[in-house]
């Protein structure tokens, strides 16, 4: 009952502001650049080259008329940026048509776009319909007669991890490695008349991967705008997808080997439910309601103590369990960009309240055996400080046993225990297409019992740390080769490390 009223309350309050909101996601960039051929950036809808954040004049006229492939038409004669110039003007020009000092006076030259901008490429548009002839595209009928325009997209992603003990590889004592393929954010969207678009993202599995990567797969979701049942501006996301909290909201953590917190955090990443959100002058806003685990894996005694990975949707042992989740999770989130001490500071703040699956501290990953009551408030930010970007995350909560699943009977007093965890991340451009990123997280799941900061750990103690670097080769544009190197609990005897080649191709 009271998250229904936290729900209702929020829901509430989206509908107030929905009049300013707008919603993104890269599947639109790849609208935007199948209809202009122009690959542009973040920043043709947002105030930020990278985005995630505040929409621009042009971004918010996008969903404010029906945010899918259509709608580009609808706001072409518009000058959204009060410039002087239409959008369409500016977008022909290169120049960028929500931000007022980028006109088609002020352009760069030719010479400086690259080559996507200049050549149409018939791998990432498959059309149904002339969009370009659309006589109709401002009408109101629902289905607009047919399906709208279908944009094809996304990256093959090939990685091969080496894992073992202590720092140095040595045949004695790691791997040979398994090499993973798989197609990371395989878009495919499309639109039913001017208020429904539909969104596929897949994860096509061609080799087994561990549950970091196989919690991903199967992003499935339609997002709702510009219904008469819906404020103007309001947008509802409805299916699978990746729910946000904390740094995960602006990380690209689908594409790069050193995760985040998310996982240990939250005990899972995409799932079904809906989501509100949208933007409020400079701060974006995010409800979801997820379905939650709707299953436990039933292993034999010791499988999870191991080590072996057996992820909560199968990837390895166990009998599936169907359960019926009592506590769905509760997503809310905020965040904004603000000038402080002459820098653009993003925050971020998140809260998590629901059953899921537990941390398993033996080996990082999730316990899917069980499940606990899980509370979680979390801060974050990001930066840039001289040639550095920056990001950072705290996170606290609480985790109760739930008596229900329970193998062993625990005490009361001992079902409780609070967490809490640490995320630093840095990157740093070395020139035009080479850049390293350094990385360290620490997840402490009983801060009563065991200290969250020390060079010398016993090896039963269940705090988990990562340290972690990667260099990355951009060496062609949406292409890049990346060297991952990382080591699990430093601080332990026990330790182990990894090594992970990745190459990454959008298409």
């Amino acid at each position: 009952m009271r998250k229904i009223f936290l729900l209702c309350v929020m829901a509430l309050f989206c509908a107030m502001i929905a009049d300013q909101s707008v919603y993104a996601l890269p599947a639109f960039h790849k609208m935007f650049k199948a209809k202009y051929k122009w690959a542009g950036g973040c920043n043709v809808c947002h105030t930020s080259k990278k985005g995630g954040d505040s929409p621009n004049p042009y971004g918010r006229a996008f969903l404010h008329n029906g945010m899918n492939l259509s709608t580009f038409i609808r706001i072409e004669k518009t000058d959204s940026d009060k410039d002087g110039f239409s959008n369409i003007a500016e977008i022909i020009a290169r120049s960028y048509p929500g931000d007022a000092a980028s006109t088609p006076e002020n352009v760069e030259s030719p010479d400086n776009l690259s080559e996507s901008d200049d050549a149409l490429d018939l791998d990432d548009v498959f059309s149904f319909d002339d969009v370009e002839t659309t006589e109709n595209a401002g009408g109101s009928d629902f289905l607009g007669g047919a399906f709208g325009d279908l944009v094809f997209g996304g990256a093959l992603d090939i990685r091969r991890p080496t894992r073992g003990q202590d720092f140095i590889p040595d045949r004695n004592n790691w791997d040979s490695g398994t090499t993973l393929i798989h197609v990371a954010e395989f878009v495919v969207t499309t639109s039913v008349g001017d208020h429904v678009s539909i969104l596929g993202e897949q994860l096509l599995t061609t080799s087994p991967l561990g549950t970091q990567v196989a919690d991903d797969h199967g992003f499935i979701y339609a997002i709702l705008t510009g219904l008469p049942v819906l404020p103007k501006g309001a947008s509802l996301k409805i299916g699978r997808f990746r729910h946000g909290f904390g740094i995960d909201t602006k990380s690209d953590a689908a594409a790069n080997p050193l995760y985040n917190l998310v996982r240990k955090n939250i005990g899972f990443i995409s799932d079904r439910g809906f989501q509100l959100n949208g933007f409020v002058g400079p701060v974006s806003y995010v409800l979801s309601l997820a379905d939650g685990p709707d299953s436990l894996r039933t292993v034999t005694e010791g499988t999870v103590a191991t080590g072996v990975r057996i992820g909560p949707h199968g990837s390895g042992g166990g009998i599936l369990k169907p359960i019926r989740n009592n506590s769905p999770p509760l997503f809310a989130h905020v965040n904004g960009t603000l000038p402080l001490f002459g820098k653009r500071i993003w925050l971020g703040a998140s809260y998590f309240d629901g059953n899921s699956y537990p941390f398993n501290p033996i080996n990082g990953d999730v316990n899917p055996s069980t499940l606990v009551y899980k509370r979680r408030v979390g801060l974050a930010t990001s930066f840039k400080l001289w040639r550095f970007d920056l990001a950072a995350e705290w996170v606290r909560g609480k985790d109760t046993q739930l008596l229900k699943y329970l193998h062993i009977p625990i005490p009361t007093e001992d079902r409780n225990a609070m967490i809490e965890g640490y995320y630093l991340h840095a990157e740093l451009p070395l020139t035009d297409t080479l850049d390293i990123r350094l990385k360290y997280d620490i997840w402490n799941p009983n801060t009563e019992k065991f200290r969250m900061f020390t060079f010398n750990r016993e090896p039963d103690e269940q705090v988990w740390s990562t340290l972690g670097g990667a260099l990355t080769w951009h060496f062609a544009e949406g292409a890049f080769a990346r060297l991952v190197y990382q080591v699990n609990n430093v601080e332990k005897p026990t330790r182990s490390a990894a090594i992970i080649p990745q190459l990454l191709v959008e298409f």
